[in-house]
């Protein structure tokens, strides 16, 4: 932005005192039902207000950036409600709660919960498809058998992130190592060092958080004999139901766009639905409204009910409310200089590697966009890296330890209002849970300062 002088730090950070302030108003005060689109809406007024060259040029050219960055994104969800939608009305997600059931163990369930995942993950190289397809069907498993949801929840993204991290098909995976210039199985060797360390202690956590809840009896080993589940677990599975998956992770692994393999599997599920091979106006009507399930037994009828375009449209209004917030951050210099400020703080490799981290998450948050928290650090720093002889699969490694990680722990970003939306658990409900994405942060933060604290003492 033009025209104007340079801030101090804390007027640069205002924006995000704002949204810290909105979002604990509307949540704890006001208590709306949705805090972080109201809490985006005024944090972004206030900031536009408090400026005094305030163009709209500025305002209009950074949206339309914004928005089209998060544009797929929200395409891409409307596509996920009419998948879970579809796969609810044609019985492919009975059939895979069912498989859960007869597979998944009670007394491992968090921990083949992350693994499960993570294969899928890994596989396919997309968390978002894993989430939108499999992770909706553990979470049904753990419906049916009562085991908290926010738990399970926090255990799928974990696992969806660290597949996703590690797959050399992750669209992420690759934007890191070509934004940087590493080859990518060079990257992903460079990762293992930290990511495998972190998915190891979150294995034990969920191991033994599961023990805690199974022994607090939180967990109801009474539904397990329950006629509904007795049935569940006698009857034979449909394992043609199954095509659908197939499809889907299928046409992932053959690299083929996420809204193809998507389509793919809502269009495959509507010819295998249990009405035969037929288009009826119910099918519409449930790809637009969502399902709505009369099987008799609550609990299972309660999470087989929703999806469809309609269901979606809350987490698209958040999106929307982002791009505006990021739009009037990033649009009228805010971004800018605590870019600025940040530079001028990096004096060596230590700190430019922080600063890539802290700058990945902050984008995160402001720009409500994965994609972006890779790009702008990687062509802010690359300067400065090259300045200080900083390895180039340092930087790549750092972009991933912050600005893939903790993209799912942000409510208005992309990849929490998805993670959110399909899986059917708030970020703020789940977030403690994700101990993959916490405790690699946290070790990605400590190696860096315990690296910076051996060079001074050299």
């Amino acid at each position: 932005m033009q025209g104007e002088k340079s801030h101090s730090i804390f007027f640069s950070l205002s924006p995000l005192i704002y949204l810290i302030l909105s979002i604990l108003f509307f949540r704890f005060l006001w208590e709306v039902n949705y805090p972080h689109p109201a809490a985006l809406l005024v944090a972004g007024i206030l900031s536009f207000l408090q400026r005094r060259n305030r163009k709209i040029v500025f305002l209009k050219s950074s949206f339309r950036k914004n928005f089209v960055s998060v544009l797929p994104a929200m395409e891409i969800l409307f596509f996920v409600g009419m998948l879970i939608a579809s796969w609810a009305y044609s019985g492919v997600l009975s059939t895979m709660i069912q498989i859960g059931i007869l597979f998944l163990q009670p007394d491992y369930f968090l921990p083949s919960l992350a693994i499960v995942s993570a294969m899928a993950a890994m596989v396919s190289g997309s968390s978002w498809t894993t989430a939108g397809t499999l992770g909706v069907a553990l979470m049904g498993v753990a419906e049916v058998i009562s085991f908290p949801q926010t738990m399970a929840a926090g255990a799928i993204v974990s696992g969806c992130y660290f597949g996703d991290k590690l797959s050399p098909l992750s669209d992420t995976t690759n934007l890191a190592s070509s934004l940087t210039h590493v080859p990518i199985w060079k990257h992903i060797r460079h990762m293992l060092k930290t990511t495998c360390i972190s998915f190891g202690i979150a294995i034990l956590g969920f191991y033994f958080l599961n023990l805690y809840v199974w022994d607090l009896g939180q967990t109801s080993n009474v539904s397990l004999e329950n006629g509904f589940l007795s049935s569940v677990t006698s009857s034979s599975v449909s394992w043609f139901k199954l095509i659908p998956v197939v499809l889907v992770f299928g046409s992932s692994v053959l690299k083929m766009h996420i809204r193809v393999s998507l389509l793919l599997g809502i269009v495959s599920a509507i010819l295998f639905n249990s009405n035969g091979f037929e288009f009826s106006f119910e099918i519409w009507e449930t790809l637009v409204f969502g399902f709505e399930s009369n099987s008799g037994n609550e609990v299972f009828d309660r999470f087989l009910s929703g999806g469809g375009i309609v269901a979606i449209l809350p987490t698209e209004i958040l999106i929307l409310a982002a791009v505006w917030f990021g739009a009037v951050v990033e649009g009228y210099g805010y971004l800018n200089e605590i870019l600025i400020q940040i530079k001028v703080w990096a004096k060596d490799k230590w700190d430019i590697l922080l600063s890539t981290m802290g700058t990945s998450f902050l984008l995160n948050m402001v720009t409500a966009d994965q994609y972006l928290s890779l790009v702008i650090p990687a062509r802010a720093f690359r300067s400065l890296a090259e300045e200080k002889g900083i390895p180039e699969k340092d930087i790549s490694r750092s972009l991933e330890d912050s600005g893939t990680i903790t993209s799912p722990l942000i409510p208005w970003n992309s990849c929490g209002a998805f993670m959110s939306t399909s899986l059917g658990v708030s970020v703020v409900s789940f977030l403690p849970f994700v101990f993959f994405n916490l405790i690699h942060v946290v070790l990605a933060v400590l190696l860096l300062l315990v690296a910076k604290n051996k060079s001074k003492s050299s």
